[in-house]
């Protein structure tokens, strides 16, 4: 599955408490129960802010992935094995900005070819 590191970073994220900004000005706070590669999410037990400091309560709620702004993520999970990965690749020489990097076939030849160490 070819997906980016922020769309990784929410997957690992479920079961977490998460807050969602949203593009009305909705602030919520709740576990997340599950995401989709388009940044769908359900969340439950959610806490919902609203621009006029009116909060509330909802059991479940379905974000849709075009309406939000930003995602905080528990502080917990720059911990994460994914970010392990990315430490070992940047401490490598390779690089950065080639888009290529970790791939097989011609793109890991190129990289053999040129001596990149």
């Amino acid at each position: 599955k070819n997906v980016g590191i922020p769309l990784k970073l929410i997957h690992q994220a479920e079961k977490h408490q998460i807050s969602v900004k949203l593009k009305d000005g909705k602030l919520l706070i709740g576990e997340l129960m599950n995401s989709e590669d388009n940044w769908n999410l359900c969340l439950k037990k959610v806490i919902i802010k609203e621009k006029e400091n009116k909060s509330s309560k909802s059991m479940l709620y379905f974000v849709r992935g075009n309406q939000i702004t930003f995602i905080i993520i528990p502080e917990i999970l720059k911990y994460s094995p994914l970010f392990y990965e990315l430490r070992l690749k940047m401490t490598k020489n390779i690089p950065s900005g080639l888009g290529i990097v970790g791939r097989s076939g011609a793109a890991n030849s190129i990289i053999k070819s040129t001596q990149w160490k």
